[in-house]
């Protein structure tokens, strides 16, 4: 469509919500809502529903998906988990792609399981993604084959079937965890008779190890049909020459006669509440979820968008009030939100989630409750209002002024609503205008309403689910069920809206200097040192249009402070972050930047210390106000500190009831031999924090900025961007410290070591190994790394998974690090039988030696050439991949953009230097700590 047709209909649909809305809002309550224009959408003769955008981001791909209308409660009473069974066959063979070649394709042009082919399986979906280049057609007509196999020419060969078979078998063994017992507890009460509560999509493993071919066969001839299916293709092309592809891959489809129907399946209404209290000892917290059940409401008319956005400014002043009672005194809650979205396909809820400190289970529930009903009784006030209204248009300004740059992943993810439940497409311009038009006729009465609407008498469920450990006692459903008898109508003081109406910074710094200015021409990044000896490296962008993104590091950290106060170090990072500062604390903070688009994190990490910051072009000087306020006046107050260390206390004090939050800590406290700075945060760390030594680390860390460094990548304007660099950050204080990286004396595990030990109440084992060596630092040997890795993860997933049919995960990663020389370290990690563990292990390393052998084909040496060249052609059209670049390279003593030789090393990449790689650091018969957890065993 051509940009004047287009602004045309923008227009006009503008006029016409601007006609509407002069007149009574409900007398076009049944008008249907506007598509994107831009959107190319239809039914091909045979049913097959297709979705078609361009975009330009990122450059020369598409995103394809393959969007099957049916899930796990489709199934068949002896099919439980072949929905998902299926969703995995699509992957391992079809009339034109035998076994492997399908993903060894997408591997080869580098779109393989790194670069996102994966696929899903839900109650009510099938969704299949992948992405293609759309700068070679060939490889676009064989992508669009692929997946048009994959909708209807799966070959499920007898032999791929039963080694898939395994690989499902420990996907389910994987997902036997307290949470999914908790979840299948929850589910039997909130879907009560209706399919909902037994056919999770995983299934059971009785049917998935004993089902014959021909019932997994069915799933697939019954549903996988095109008009049971969509296709989505977003990405840089020409729409009506991939129109003409989806016709021709997906239009000689047959259409089906007389296919089988699809049901569509309800949960039964629930008049009186519904409450379920599950305790599990590896649950590791206590969660409360309250909601009001109701059917899926559609988004297809004016009146349905009108209704939405009263909800959307419903739960934005309830969450604002909910984070206060979370930043109270003595807090019910840790976190608490409030949001509405389907449940399943036919139904929806009101939703309330709280992750409940320890022992106020009643409170947290009363808490909630209480605040629904006096938002019911009581209204929001007029102030709230306002600031709800502000932001909820801002975030739709925003929309439209990135839509240039949108990402095409993002975009297919958007069109879900469609997809699922018919919700109307709308353009960010359209949705502008909506929003624009009806905020002005939204009344605060209005929304006011909407509590009666949302929370009902009937199809309430609540559920609480904890750890069940001695020290602990819950309520019971009957002592709940009280609560929410008792609550409504009781009394409740009206609400007070606490603002500061002050500026960020009441008094503005006298602005420092630039010294000097250099750049970097090459790269286009610029380098200013500040008057205060502050260095700052800027790049403008123009990959996001609204996004900018700072980064700031000094040399230091915690490190630096004595054993005693590691923990605070640890923690000091997101206290000062709600602290908040000055006379702003972060709920008041949180008010004074309703409609602003900027943030900022303090880090503390072990060897320095800095600030994370992002914003909107428009709000850069904010995001520098409040990158100078928390340097230099963060606020240090004990109510906010006793609020902090409650919730914290019981996030940190259960987690490692579960069996993997164990094996992670443990792996990563061996794998330094157990050093001090090394070692997690307990519950009972946060105990011994004080305020004195949260304030005298900051003072500390952060009285000095002589020796940081600041990135600023993004689409700014470079003369504002002096102005507030000069303003905010010159005129941090600076004495000329230059500190130095402190050698704690923490090093890698030397020689072998093995440790096993035993947690966990279901039959399945995890099990890493660690190695670690020296590294010299160069982008050559970084880039044979990470080739490396790539063969290794695609050999273990060949070898172990499919293969021997013996994980459902596992999976190798590198680090680098420079201090306190450089080194690096490799590892693997893979979740299976207990009783394959021997077996596997001998498994992958046998893969090692047969890659420091040359044992492999050229094809992987292909397909990580390809997988490196297409990330990084991706990567480097975003801001996030300049700022962590420039830093890393800065860090490491690199030069600082030369990341920018990566293509023409990724292009030399040959198989004589990934087998020198993989001799240099596979080195698993020298330095190597092997880590294996067992199940409990259990007493006879």
């Amino acid at each position: 469509m051509n940009r004047k047709r287009l602004f045309t209909l923008l227009m006009l649909f503008g006029l016409m919500l601007t006609t509407l809305t002069a007149i009574i809002p409900n007398e076009n309550r049944s008008i249907p809502l506007p598509r994107d224009p831009e959107l190319m959408s239809g039914k091909l003769t045979n049913g097959l529903t297709y979705y078609i955008m361009a975009n330009g981001n990122p450059k020369n791909r598409a995103e394809l998906r393959l969007f099957v209308n049916a899930g796990s409660v489709n199934e068949d009473s002896d099919q439980l988990g072949l929905a998902h069974f299926t969703e995995h066959m699509a992957f391992n063979g079809t009339k034109n792609f035998a076994k492997s070649e399908m993903v060894d394709y997408l591997s080869s042009i580098g779109m393989g399981y790194h670069s996102g082919l994966n696929g899903m399986t839900s109650y009510d979906f099938t969704v299949y993604m992948f992405k293609l280049p759309t700068d070679d057609l060939e490889k676009m007509r064989k992508g669009m084959l692929i997946l048009s196999d994959m909708a209807h020419q799966v070959s499920f060969e007898p032999v791929e079937i039963e080694r898939e078979r395994g690989v499902i078998i420990e996907e389910w063994r994987l997902g036997q965890s307290a949470q999914s017992r908790i979840s299948n507890a929850q589910n039997a009460v909130r879907f009560a008779g209706s399919r909902y509560a037994e056919r999770s999509p995983i299934g059971t493993y009785e049917v998935l190890s004993t089902f014959d071919h021909d019932t997994l066969k069915r799933y697939y001839r019954d549903w996988y049909r095109p008009d049971n299916q969509s296709v989505v293709i977003i990405g840089d092309f020409d729409p009506s020459a991939m129109l003409a592809l989806v016709q021709e891959y997906f239009g000689k489809i047959p259409a089906r006669e007389n296919p089988r129907p699809l049901e569509h399946f309800f949960a039964e209404e629930n008049i009186a509440p519904q409450i379920v209290v599950t305790a599990d000892r590896e649950f590791p917290m206590t969660i409360l979820n309250v909601m009001w059940k109701k059917p899926v409401e559609p988004m297809q008319s004016f009146g349905d968008y009108h209704d939405k956005l009263r909800s959307n400014l419903y739960y934005s002043m309830f969450n604002t009030r909910l984070e206060e009672h979370s930043k109270s005194a003595d807090p019910p809650f840790s976190f608490a939100y409030s949001y509405d979205e389907p449940l399943i396909r036919t139904l929806s809820a009101a939703t309330v989630f709280a992750v409940v400190t320890e022992g106020k289970t009643e409170a947290a529930l009363r808490t909630i409750l209480a605040e629904a009903d006096r938002i019911e009784r009581r209204g929001f006030m007029q102030s709230e209002f306002d600031r709800a209204k502000i932001k909820t248009l801002r975030a739709a300004v925003q929309a439209v002024a990135e839509k240039k740059t949108r990402e095409s992943d993002d975009m297919t993810w958007s069109l879900f609503g469609t997809l699922a439940h018919g919700y109307a497409a709308l353009s960010p311009e359209q949705e502008e205008t909506l929003i624009k038009s009806l905020l002005d006729s939204i009344t605060l009465e209005e929304v006011n309403a909407v509590a009666a609407q949302l929370i009902s008498d009937k199809n309430m469920f609540v559920s609480l689910a904890a750890p069940d450990k001695k020290s602990a006692v819950y309520p019971t459903e009957a002592e709940l069920l009280a609560i929410v008898n008792s609550v409504s109508g009781s009394e409740t003081a009206e609400y007070a809206d606490q603002i500061v109406d002050e500026p960020i910074i009441a008094q503005i710094p006298t602005p420092g200097k630039i010294k000097s200015e250099t750049l970097i021409r090459r790269s286009g990044v610029s380098r200013w040192t500040l008057s205060n000896g502050i260095v700052v490296y800027a790049k403008k962008t123009n990959f996001k249009n609204d996004e900018v993104l700072l980064t700031a590091i000094s040399p230091g950290g915690y490190s630096q402070q004595p054993e005693s106060e590691i923990a605070a170090g640890q923690m000091l990072s997101d206290y000062v972050m709600e602290g908040g500062f000055g006379n702003f604390d972060s709920v008041s903070l949180s008010k004074a930047l309703a409609g602003k688009v900027a943030d900022i994190s303090l880090s503390l990490g072990l060897n320095s210390e800095g600030f994370n910051a992002s914003c909107s072009p428009q709000d850069l000087e904010l995001m520098f106000q409040m990158l100078h306020q928390y340097g230099v006046n963060p606020r240090f107050e004990q109510k906010s500190f006793n609020s902090f260390v409650q919730r914290n206390r019981s996030r940190y004090q259960d987690r490692m009831l579960n069996p993997e939050n164990v094996f992670f800590n443990e792996l990563n406290a061996a794998s330094y031999n157990y050093h001090p700075y090394r070692k997690s945060t307990t519950a009972e760390d946060i105990d011994q924090i004080t305020l004195e030594q949260m304030r005298g680390m900051f003072t500390e860390r952060y009285a000095d900025f002589s020796d940081f460094t600041f990135f600023v990548v993004g689409n700014y304007d470079e003369a504002l961007l002096k102005d507030y660099l000069k303003t905010y950050v010159a005129t941090l204080p600076a004495k000329g410290r230059m500190e130095r990286y402190k050698d704690v004396g923490m090093r890698t595990v030397k020689g072998h070591k093995e440790i096993v030990f035993y947690k966990g109440e279901s039959d399945r084992s995890f099990v890493s190994h660690f190695i670690s060596g020296d590294f010299r630092f160069s982008d050559e040997n970084s880039v044979s790394m990470s080739a490396l890795v790539y063969v290794l993860n695609e050999k273990l997933r060949e070898n172990i998974r499919e293969l021997r049919s013996g994980v459902y995960f596992i999976q190798a990663w590198n680090g680098l690090d420079i201090y306190p020389k450089p080194f690096y370290t490799l590892q693997t990690v893979m979740a299976c039988s207990p009783e394959r563990v021997e077996e596997l292990n001998l498994a992958i390393f046998a893969t090692m030696d047969s890659i420091r052998a040359g044992a492999f084909d050229d094809k992987y040496v292909a397909a990580a050439r390809a997988t490196l060249q297409k990330s990084y052609e991706e990567r480097i059209r975003t801001n996030n991949y300049w700022l962590y670049s420039m830093q890393t390279n800065l860090w490491r003593k690199r030069p600082l953009d030369g990341f920018l030789n990566l293509p023409a090393l990724y292009a030399k990449l040959d198989k004589a230097t990934i087998v020198q790689a993989a001799n240099r650091y596979l080195s698993f018969d020298k330095n190597r700590l092997t880590m294996i957890m067992l199940p409990e065993q259990k007493s006879e």
